[in-house]
């Protein structure tokens, strides 16, 4: 029984690419602690707080200028990856709309930067962040570009190396520039790092066929409208969670204390480094071979495949990190953050009912399931906006945290029904066919 096991882990290629991005998440755990440590000394729980505020702005913000296409342009180079041509006209197409929108977001930036910190750091004081962050958001997009097409070709050692190497430069510039500058470093480390990463990336593509259509001669109106179908689904999807975040982060700050917004942050950060390594293995494995699989037998199959790796493993690091959390708050942050570990058990509980429809999610965006997911994204950001800032007078963060962990078991619970009645669809077609 234990060889078949083995075997048929062996033969899971979800389950080797989770375990190799689960030592590159090892070994990037030992370069967040250090530099969580490093932030928690030099900042405190405050400066984690704008450092949380900042980290979704830029998520918001990169989503937009990008076209918020990059998982339809993965879905389809996966379908496509065979055609040179097709693949061309996908990123020559890609690449052009995501220079526009990154000019125009850019500048918009640079003119609204004053009121843009004001409202994101409550201060001026960090207008210079924004403004250089719009001079380097287009070598933000362009690395995401490049690792969008590579999940496409489902070239996974090139995918981690980039990964590996977003790590270490992070890692050096967030500590030389927090000791240097301290909370302005901390800030600045994260508008500039993915621009330092997009020259590394370049070397590993250099010799790629498909790098010459990153110019303005391929474009292929066709090809927009495909991506664009799948714009409004990303950017709802990965541009409303940061902003329900700054939300409820800054109702926080204004209504409790920017030190209690920090001690949530950082319970969120341990939560996300289990969170993490799965999410990763989802974005570089999932979506492509969902997209690649056309048949119900061989949907369900995948997805059982997956469930057998996520469930057992996700459990036993979240009781891990539960059992031992304040070892593990006082190794990654200091004493002065112990509070947050009566924060643990709902986050955690939370997010491995995420981790569960996660794969469900993928499914919507591999299956093309646009109305359903947008639906079910603005549907449940609204509930946990609205029960967050009624519990939250009550229960402080231990509301928001309530809210999260019954947002994520409702939303698995429609995900399931959704996608059993997809399959159940498919399933009546391919009967059809069959008889015919």
């Amino acid at each position: 029984m234990i060889i078949n096991l083995v075997r048929r882990s062996f033969h899971n290629t979800f389950l080797k690419v989770t375990g190799a991005n689960g030592l590159i998440s090892v070994a990037k755990a030992f370069l967040v602690i250090i530099s969580n440590k490093v932030l928690a000394i030099v900042i405190g729980a405050t400066g984690i707080a704008m450092i949380g505020q900042l980290q979704n702005f830029t998520t918001i913000i990169t989503q937009i200028s990008n076209g918020g296409f990059n998982q339809g342009l993965t879905k389809y180079i996966a379908e496509n990856r065979d055609n040179k041509n097709e693949v061309k006209e996908f990123v020559g197409t890609a690449f052009r709309i995501s220079f526009l929108l990154t000019s125009v977001t850019a500048l918009f930036i640079i003119l609204l930067s004053g009121f843009l910190s004001s409202r994101i750091f409550d201060t001026l004081e960090y207008n210079s962040i924004l403004i250089i962050f719009a001079f380097t958001l287009f070598f933000y997009n362009l690395n995401s570009l490049i690792l969008s097409i590579i999940n496409g070709f489902q070239e996974y050692r090139k995918y981690f190396k980039i990964n590996i190497t977003t790590t270490v430069v992070g890692f050096v510039l967030t500590i030389g520039l927090v000791l240097l500058l301290k909370e302005y470093g901390a800030l600045l480390a994260i508008v500039l790092s993915q621009s330092i990463v997009s020259i590394f990336a370049y070397l590993f593509i250099k010799k790629d066929y498909w790098l010459k259509a990153f110019s303005f001669k391929i474009f292929r109106k066709s090809k927009m409208f495909l991506l664009l179908k799948y714009s409004a689904i990303t950017l709802l999807g990965t541009v409303i969670w940061p902003l329900v975040s700054i939300v409820i982060r800054t109702y926080v700050i204004n209504n409790i204390s920017a030190k209690e917004a920090g001690l949530w942050q950082a319970a969120r950060y341990i939560d996300h480094y289990i969170v993490n390594i799965a999410a990763g293995s989802f974005s570089v494995y999932l979506l492509p071979k969902l997209a690649s699989v056309t048949d119900s037998q061989s949907l369900k199959k995948e997805l059982k495949s997956i469930y057998k790796v996520i469930i057992p493993i996700s459990l036993a690091c979240f009781i891990l990190v539960f059992i031992f959390r304040d070892f593990v708050i006082i190794l990654l942050y200091s004493k002065e953050f112990l509070k947050a570990s009566q924060y643990l058990i709902l986050q955690m509980i939370g997010s491995f009912f995420w981790l569960c429809k996660s794969p469900l999610m993928n499914f919507m965006l591999a299956k093309g399931m646009i109305k359903t997911f947008i639906a079910n994204e603005m549907i449940f950001a609204v509930f946990v906006i609205i029960l967050s800032i009624i519990l939250i007078p009550c229960f402080e963060i231990q509301g928001i945290q309530f809210t999260y962990t019954l947002q994520s078991l409702l939303y698995l619970i429609v995900s399931i029904y959704l996608i059993k009645k997809y399959i159940a669809k498919m399933q009546i077609e391919e009967r059809v066919n069959y008889k015919e």
